[in-house]
């Protein structure tokens, strides 16, 4: 299909008067799809193994960095993100507890040194260091990105990474001698499917990730399920749910075939075929007869029938189910003669918002809601009665959390906008809520001006679209706002409201921050995912243009103080923005972005992001995957905004090429002066996954000088 030929284009240098990045060397490569040529002129910067791409990569970076660091004003939004856990002297993460209460955490002095992972025998207990990570390696510097108490709570399993990269190495802890045992488990992946141990805490299951190298072509493939048992050596592994050990279940190379063991006492595990779908095959096996050949896994359900969450009651699976119930309904069926066609409903799906998560507990059923992403509600279902749970405050999003259908144990999570973080235990005797007392709650006055508005803006096609916009409470609609637009739209993720300082740092700089629900995303459930997806991908980009036209019409900003930013599929939705509308904004961020979907499946991550773009093997699907790449809409000529794309030399879910090949082409056709800068990172992963509180203060502080340069704020200007 593909038929190439290739033309060498030099570049010439840039004047030093007017100093600009070292353009990069044309190479023309030519493919024809479905009898459609398409011609590619920076196919060369696909080989990272090039010295004089690597150079050029290296030359963009550094003269990046100069202009960045240079701007005045950068190194107070730095300090302004660290000031606001000054008080407190810390921040907790990730707190897990286990049957028995015991309690785990990851804790991060505020003057950013090494984040720990700390314990309490009881939630009022002490709490101590268990462990730091600064300790694991002399040469090189790991950190905790994941980890998992064991049942009881007697020992736990630490992921360990460095920086910028995802695959990790995992050590065991007998928590009450704090002993590090001696085995090392190598080329893991927890942040696919997690680390599930078994009822009896004698070993886990983890994704095992052969090639750990993200920046090869097969990273990411034929990874495994398999158990490690503690005390035995780490190289014998068990494979549990692979194409190896399992053919008949016909996993392709880039499935991410997971286990999880979701309650101690239903005796059950579940394998997941693992992918960026919104729904999955999913098999069921006794967890007795993991390592029985001659009981294999069997089907529970397919992708087809749209079954999202999944538990078991007794003789019950319970369920939330998609299949015609695009805002999901929560339903039961037989765990001995299941029916995912036609299941009892058990909670019916609500007309103005989609059901998003559920709870079983010994009194009863809790579930959430959520309408547009950004409003969140929590009901307790006891028998028959359905009853709302009236928060402290209203919540963008509710995490809820059980442990299992014989436990009172009842934990919610709330956040907003303007809201961090607070951890309830409830009571389901006088229906309290209770701080549950591991985070402590520190006030945070610098935010107390600023005010969110919810609407819901008509988009190209009348569709409504939801639209938050967070601004300070006495911004005036004079059009002299410099306006960050945010989206993402993509895999069907619902969104939510969550509390995020370092971006309301903008806002108190005199910004606004209007965030767009687009289409692709699953803020209004499954259909909204559905008008985003492969062919319908254009209404993701167009209900962001459409949210911006809406505020600039009502004043909030203009087109020369507006700024879009997507990271990673975001890019997608900023990148097709700004090259069908480069006249609506002054400044463009582009964080990991993906702009080359044309060559999406090529990269190692590509295969799995088939199911969601589509695949230039079949003709619509081409047709749609070209009309969503940023590189190709890229004109000659054309006064293209101020940009600033960043990528990470680590990246295996979008390769640096995909974005260097977006910036050099719009370098050498942009016809206006506004800068486009490329910051790249040797040591970065993606998005910059992986880095240290202080690192994405930095990297915030980055965008904002950016963007508030290039809007006209005058205390970020270039020092001369």
């Amino acid at each position: 299909m593909l038929k190439r030929f290739l033309i060498i284009i030099l570049i010439t240098s840039c004047s030093k008067e007017n100093p600009k990045p070292p353009l990069a060397k044309s190479i023309v490569g030519i493919d024809q799809y479905h009898g459609q040529k398409v011609e590619d002129p920076y196919r060369n910067l696909e080989n990272l193994k090039d010295s004089t791409v690597v150079n050029w990569l290296k030359q963009q970076g550094t003269f990046t960095t100069n202009i960045i660091q240079n701007i005045t004003g950068r190194q107070k939004l730095i300090d302004k993100q660290i000031s606001y856990n000054a008080k407190k002297g810390f921040i907790i993460d990730d707190v897990k507890s286990t049957q028995k209460e015991s309690y785990f955490c990851l804790k991060t002095n505020s003057n950013e040194g090494n984040t720990t992972l700390n314990y309490r025998s009881t939630i009022d207990g002490d709490e101590i260091i268990l462990y730091d990570p600064s300790t694991f390696s002399l040469k090189d510097n790991y950190h905790i990105n994941y980890f998992k108490p064991d049942w009881n709570g007697e020992k736990v399993a630490v992921s360990l990474s460095k920086k910028g990269e995802e695959a990790s190495k995992i050590i065991v802890i007998e928590v009450s001698s704090k002993k590090v045992l001696p085995e090392i488990i190598e080329n893991c992946t927890p942040s696919i499917g997690g680390i599930q141990w078994l009822s009896d805490n004698s070993g886990f299951i983890y994704l095992h990730v052969p090639i750990i190298d993200p920046t090869h072509k097969d990273y990411w493939l034929n990874t495994r399920a398999v158990l490690y048992k503690i005390g035995n050596d780490p190289k014998q592994l068990n494979d549990v749910f692979s194409k190896s050990n399992n053919p008949k279940l016909a996993l392709n190379p880039e499935d991410f075939p997971y286990v999880r063991n979701y309650d101690l006492h239903d005796g059950y595990l579940f394998g997941v075929v693992g992918g960026v779908s919104s729904f999955k095959d999913t098999y069921i096996k006794k967890e007795a007869d993991l390592l029985s050949e001659n009981k294999p896994w069997e089907l529970l359900y397919k992708q087809s029938d749209k079954v999202g969450k999944i538990r078991i009651n007794k003789d019950h699976f319970i369920f939330l189910s998609a299949k015609g119930a695009s805002n999901f309904q929560i339903c039961r069926t037989s765990v001995t003669q299941p029916n995912f066609d036609t299941p009892e409903v058990m909670v019916a799906e609500k007309q103005d918002q989609i059901i998003t998560d559920f709870e079983i507990t010994k009194n009863g059923l809790f579930f959430t809601t959520m309408k547009n992403g950004v409003q969140a509600r929590l009901y307790n279902v006891n028998g028959t009665v359905e009853k709302e749970i009236i928060l402290p405050k209203p919540s963008g999003e509710i995490e809820i959390e059980s442990k299992g259908p014989d436990n009172t144990f009842f934990k919610i999570t709330t956040s907003g906008h303007l809201n961090p973080k607070i951890d309830y235990l409830y009571n389901v005797t006088n229906h309290r809520l209770i701080d549950e007392g591991i985070k402590i709650q520190v006030e945070y006055p610098d935010f107390n001006d600023l005010i969110v508005e919810e609407i819901e803006v008509p988009s190209h096609d009348g569709v409504l679209v939801p639209l938050s916009i967070i601004r300070h409470k006495n911004s005036k609609k004079e059009g002299s706002n410099p306006t960050i637009f945010y989206g993402y739209g993509s895999y069907g993720s619902p969104g939510g409201a969550y509390f995020n300082p370092s971006m309301l740092t903008w806002v108190l700089e005199g910004g606004i921050y209007a965030i767009a629900n687009v289409r692709g995303g699953g803020e209004k459930g499954d259909a909204w995912h559905k008008g985003g997806f492969k062919t319908t991908k254009p209404n993701t980009w167009k209900d962001m243009i459409a949210c911006t036209e809406y505020m600039i019409k009502e004043g909030y900003t203009t087109p020369e103080k507006s700024v879009i930013w997507g990271s990673s599929a975001g890019g997608i939705l900023a990148g097709r923005a700004m090259t069908e509308r480069p006249d609506l904004y002054k400044v463009v961020i582009l964080t990991s972005p993906s702009t080359n979907m044309v060559r999406s499946e090529i990269q190692p991550n590509g295969q799995n992001s088939i199911k969601e773009f589509g695949t230039v093997k079949i003709k619509e699907e081409f047709e749609a995957l070209l009309e969503m790449d940023s590189y190709h809409h890229i004109n000659k000529g054309v006064e293209y905004p101020a940009t600033y794309v960043t990528g990470g030399m680590k990246d295996g879910r979008v390769v640096i090429w995909d974005p260097a090949k977006f910036v050099a082409r719009l370098q050498a056709s942009n016809a206006s002066d506004n800068p486009i800068l490329f910051g790249v990172n040797f040591e970065d992963g993606h998005a910059g996954m992986n880095n240290s509180k202080l690192e994405r203060y930095g990297k915030y502080a980055d965008v904002f000088s950016f963007a508030f340069w290039q809007t006209g704020h005058p205390d970020y200007q270039p020092k001369h």
